[in-house]
């Protein structure tokens, strides 16, 4: 009988081949896991710094969020629809800004009335014509929403504003349209629950208008690799918020780092 030759693979080259391609599956999930989950901390940050930019353009482009066509606003802006009622848009109350809250993952934002407390006059400094209103929100304007992908604002680790734990942390951001010349000014603070009028404060100091590092912790979507929303000093326009890594703060003398 004639012999016969047959090729394939043994058993230890079919095993060897099923382990090296088992190995670069896994290597591939890996890298692409870590991609999206970067890409979605990314996307978080990206989504705060907007939403505290188009607080600047709400400021300037005042929205009336009142429904009923009288309404009575008293001596602490505070809106009502009875009492000694005025056509809406004529009460004794302004719209003067936006005040925006975040406290871990959650954000508040809110549209800003004032009422002026006393007699003012045109030889005040626009701050110190601010500080002559008593601020409110108005409870009608106000929306909650949360940081994406389970991210929470946190304190610098290292650096100006640093804090060990970093987290929990609040901000109180509040921006404020002169009624004197139309000019925004932004003040922040770190306790959410005082009242509006004592965020008010002129310089670089916080509560004030001090540059501040709002540090955004991934919750583990990253590997120590941070970011941060810069609020500027005496930030005036969406263009003064930035979203910046540590380099960037190092590279422009920001010793904050996340």
């Amino acid at each position: 009988m004639g012999s016969s030759n047959k090729n394939g693979f043994t058993l230890i080259e079919t095993m060897l081949f099923l382990a090296i391609t088992g190995a670069l599956v896994v290597a591939v999930l890996i890298g692409t896991g870590a991609s999206i989950n970067v890409q979605r901390y990314r996307d978080s940050v990206t989504s705060l710094k907007s939403l505290i930019q188009s607080q600047y353009s709400n400021v300037l482009n005042v929205q009336n969020q009142l429904t009923s066509a009288n309404i009575s606003c008293d001596s602490n802006a505070k809106v009502g629809t009875t009492g000694a009622v005025m056509p809406r848009g004529q009460s004794d109350c302004v719209i003067m800004g936006r005040y925006v809250t975040i406290n871990g993952s959650n954000v508040t934002t809110s549209t800003v009335i004032g009422h002026a407390s006393g007699t003012t006059t045109s030889d005040l400094s626009d701050i110190k014509l601010i500080q002559s209103y008593n601020l409110a929100t108005l409870p009608s304007s106000t929306e909650m929403s949360q940081l994406e992908w389970g991210t929470q604002i946190a304190w610098p680790k290292i650096g100006a504003g640093a804090k060990n734990p970093q987290t929990p942390r609040t901000i109180a951001i509040l921006i404020i349209r002169s009624p004197q010349n139309g000019q925004n000014y932004t003040f922040t603070g770190d306790d959410i629950t005082v009242p509006l009028k004592s965020l008010v404060v002129a310089g670089l100091t916080v509560p004030g208008q001090a540059q501040r590092t709002v540090c955004v912790a991934s919750d583990g979507l990253t590997n120590n690799n941070d970011m941060a929303i810069s609020i500027g000093a005496y930030a005036a326009s969406s263009s003064d918020i930035e979203a910046r890594s540590n380099a960037t703060n190092l590279r422009l003398g920001i010793d904050s780092q996340c």
